[in-house]
């Protein structure tokens, strides 16, 4: 998970055989500024993420879920709540996502294919984000 202006927050693993959607409540839930848990007003997603039972969690959890409709949507995107209309503007903001997958992919040490264990690659990716953070700095 990244912000607006394309800083890692969180981050989950999970095998690659399993969707996003199994990890993405489990991320938001992680999310820690400080000692206090810390959740987004509105949250984009690609179409990927577009479930019913998602947008259902995100709503209680006071999140507004920005995710495109697929196409062959059986409800239409017209009969979305007006607050996601209103914000409907992500589409214009996923290359600082794809930007940030850049960044992580930038160093081979983090190659999902290096590492056998999540525990290593877990670490791998915490120091990823210390230099990251430390590169804005100075």
């Amino acid at each position: 998970m990244i912000d607006a202006r394309g800083h890692p927050l969180n981050f989950s693993l999970s095998k690659a055989n399993r969707h996003d959607q199994e990890k993405v409540l489990e991320t938001i839930d992680g999310i820690r500024i400080g000692k206090r848990r810390r959740r987004p007003k509105r949250l984009g997603l690609d179409k990927g993420y577009d479930s019913d039972p998602l947008r259902q969690a995100l709503r209680q959890r006071r999140i507004i879920p920005l995710a495109s409709y697929r196409r062959n949507r059986q409800r239409a995107a017209a009969t979305a709540p007006p607050k996601e209309r209103q914000h409907q503007r992500y589409c214009r903001q996923r290359w600082k996502v794809e930007r940030s997958f850049a960044w992580v992919n930038r160093f081979r040490r983090l190659d999902r294919f290096l590492e056998v264990w999540q525990t290593t690659y877990r670490a791998f990716l915490r120091v990823f984000f210390i230099k990251h953070y430390l590169d804005l700095m100075f």
